[in-house]
């Protein structure tokens, strides 16, 4: 969110021995129009959603079971952790470099 620095202007006005009589300093805001914009279309999106955290439109999810939409729970399972989890419980050792080990996941092969 602060990735962008405003850009500042300033202009000088002298009198007549040639000396900077005062300057006025321009400098652009910090959110822009679309700025803005993007950050109320986020909020007014995320209040949308349900407080649960299921992801889904609060308005769908409270509506009424007879006329609202249905919902189908599913199970996936995250490869990347399950190998994760798999390497630690076949490295777990009594050793206090056990608890000192610092663990990374990587693809191989595929995208990325």
């Amino acid at each position: 969110m602060d990735g962008r620095e405003p850009a500042e202007s300033t202009r000088y006005y002298y009198d007549r021995r040639g000396r900077v009589a005062r300057s006025v300093t321009v400098r652009e805001p910090e959110w822009t129009e679309q700025d803005r914009a993007e950050i109320l279309a986020l909020g007014h999106y995320r209040a949308q959603r349900c407080p649960c955290g299921c992801g889904q439109r609060y308005a769908d999810v409270t509506s009424p079971e007879e006329g609202g939409p249905q919902f189908v729970a599913e199970r996936l399972v995250c490869r990347a952790r399950l190998a994760l989890l798999e390497a630690q419980k076949a490295a777990e050792t009594r050793d206090i470099v056990g608890g000192a080990r610092l663990w990374h996941v990587r693809m191989v092969g595929g995208e990325g």
